[in-house]
């Protein structure tokens, strides 16, 4: 297969950022670049500057330089079609050389126009499950119409062995998860064959949550001001990772939030500017899931600002099946722009949902329709649909999960909830935000259970409500994750009377608010620990024993705000483990300092 038209763009818009356009004649560089000058017809080298005509010879074959550039130790003459002009075989013949009538240009071999077919790979391996402790070998081999120059084998995108055979070893739980390999096949024309095989590793022992899910929301946006990257991600105390999110554009596909963050910024990885190479959290995620293979990552598609389109692209069959297969085709075979889908596959296991809301409600202008109960059931069925055609071809089980919001009217009136239980793997219920200052009267924002004198409690605003409901409604335990928020929500100009619970309050300044994000009264657990808690802050802090959550209160500053704590998030498990229930959601890690995932690890493990 001939090189794609992105991959030798890239390369063309490379060199000319460096100074190496092929419009413009470079000069050679000075004695500062340390570079080697080539001489003619000789062997072709790394760190050596090419000026536009200069002859050399890799592996046999005769090419000519095309564009002024120091080479790089992968733009092999085979490889970087862009770079160099093949001439044909070095030791001269019809095609070779400045002779012929198919020197350079035509001809059977030559140039661009020459062999254009790829090797044909093959790929096996020893087992394709572990359930017990043993070894692997994984085989491959390639053929070709003219030759194959090299092979090589990728173990979840990255190059584990160069020639036919690798081979390693699974001796524990630590191991778990799932390995995909593919073999690599180059031609001397720079026509690559690849082809993969699965390998799922499922062997006996505790893996982090010990039956419990631990699922993060990581959000791409964490980078930035919070400087929280994915290295700081507690990796072994997770068992999956919702990134935060896909966007859904106005023609209905799925595209990237966050092209910079998500497959572009920079992270040290060898070869990471090369062309078709994946960088960004995406590739900080994969090199993370090579040394913890017991972590999933799913892609989180939509969220409160980014669920504009949902009901439309649910509304009929074709856009369903079009909207779906975007998402397959970016997030699980990893066709991320620009990105060699080869180095792109592998990062996510699954897709999850966070339509807000069907039917009605979240942002203003988002497209709602009453149908959306029904055809939120039906988009579901078709994402599971495509994801088991993908199982298929890879062997590899991929997750479907929801985030759910957690109003009983939502769940009866807004959704097919029991139905759409039968799809997912499991449903994360946004036990939180019941209250807020969105709302005029202080209270908890995500109580445990129904709190005396709660105004609010005859709607079922608090978590057991919300998963009584869920039973009710036929939905399995087991695929009921409880949410937990690593936030607190807050109000101002609040009376001291009952310690402020239940009184009247205005939107009040959170941790991250500036002038775009106005008065949202929403506080990084890692904040209050260090602002309200601490001794001398002005703040009294209280454990209230029926909603199970804290709160602190200023009779100076009037300012109340409620959060789970340690010993909140103690209670919470419990109460999981009583019910029987998946696990624990939360949102989202950048707000915790350790100690909240740390309570749910020690009790959840």
């Amino acid at each position: 297969m001939r090189r794609s038209r992105w991959a030798l763009g890239l390369i063309a818009t490379a060199l000319s950022v460096a100074g190496c356009s092929p419009d413009v004649s470079s000069p050679e560089p000075d004695e500062s670049t340390h570079a080697q000058h080539a001489s003619l017809d000789a062997a072709w080298a790394a760190g050596v500057f090419y000026p536009v005509g200069t002859r050399v010879t890799y592996v046999g074959r005769t090419y000519e330089c095309r564009q002024a550039h120091t080479s790089q130790a992968d733009w092999m003459p085979s490889a970087v079609a862009a770079l160099w002009l093949d001439l044909g075989p070095a030791t001269g013949g019809s095609d070779a050389g400045t002779g012929g009538n198919d020197a350079g240009t035509g001809g059977n071999d030559g140039g661009t126009t020459g062999d254009t077919t790829a090797p044909t790979a093959n790929i096996g391996a020893s087992a394709t499950r572990f359930t017990a402790a043993g070894s692997l070998t994984v085989t491959a081999s390639a053929t070709d119409n003219v030759g194959v120059t090299r092979v090589e084998i990728l173990e979840n995108g990255a190059v584990v062995a160069t020639g036919s055979q690798f081979s390693r070893a699974f001796s524990d739980s630590t191991q778990n998860g799932t390995y995909v390999y593919a073999v690599r096949a180059y031609d001397a024309a720079g026509n690559v064959g690849t082809k993969t095989v699965t390998v799922v590793v499922e062997l006996p022992g505790g893996n982090p949550g010990g039956g419990k899910k631990l699922i993060a929301y990581f959000t791409a946006w964490g980078i930035y001001g919070r400087n929280y990257p994915v290295s700081n991600v507690p990796a072994a105390k997770l068992t999956h990772i919702n990134y935060a999110f896909s966007n859904i554009s106005s023609e209905g596909k799925c595209v990237l939030g966050d092209v910079f963050a998500d497959i572009d910024k920079g992270g040290g990885w060898a070869g990471e500017w090369n062309p078709g190479q994946l960088r960004g959290n995406f590739r900080a995620f994969k090199e993370l899931k090579r040394t913890h293979p017991h972590l999933k990552l799913l892609i989180s598609v939509g969220g409160w600002s980014w669920s504009t389109h949902f009901s439309t692209v649910a509304a009929t069959a074709a856009k369903r099946a079009a909207f779906v297969k975007s998402c397959v085709d970016l997030y699980i075979r990893g066709q991320y722009p620009g990105v060699d889908p080869v180095n792109g596959a592998g990062v996510f296991d699954g897709i999850d949902i966070d339509w807000e809301y069907p039917v009605g409600g979240g942002l203003p202008g988002n497209s709602n329709s009453p149908a959306d109960k029904q055809n939120y059931t039906l988009l579901m069925e078709e994402f599971r649909s495509q994801l088991n055609a993908v199982t298929a071809q890879t062997g590899q089980r991929y997750l479907l999960t929801i985030a759910s919001g957690a109003s009983p009217d939502l769940l009866v009136n807004k959704q097919e909830t029991k139905r759409l239980s039968d799809v997912l793997d499991w449903i994360n219920v946004m036990t939180y935000d019941y209250h807020g200052a969105f709302e005029s009267t202080v209270n908890f924002h995500s109580p445990l259970y129904r709190v005396t004198g709660d105004p609010g409690a005859g709607d079922g605003f608090y978590s057991d409500a919300t998963v009584a409901k869920m039973l009710e409604l036929g939905v399995p335990p087991a695929k009921v994750v409880l949410g937990v928020p690593f936030y607190g929500r807050g109000w101002g100009s609040v009376p001291n009377v009952n310690n402020g619970l239940f009184q009247s309050g205005v939107p009040t300044k959170g941790t991250w608010d500036d002038g775009s994000s106005g008065l949202t009264g929403v506080f990084d657990y890692k904040d209050i620990k260090v602002n309200y808690e601490r001794a001398g802050s002005g703040y009294t802090k209280f454990f209230h024993p029926e909603s199970k959550q804290a709160y602190v209160y200023s009779p100076s500053t009037r300012v109340w705000i409620a959060y789970d704590d340690p010993q909140s998030l103690s209670a919470k498990s419990d109460y999981i483990l009583n019910k029987g229930l998946g696990g624990a959601m939360f949102w989202e890690l950048s707000g915790d300092d350790g100690s909240l995932v740390e309570a749910l690890y020690q009790k959840l493990h």
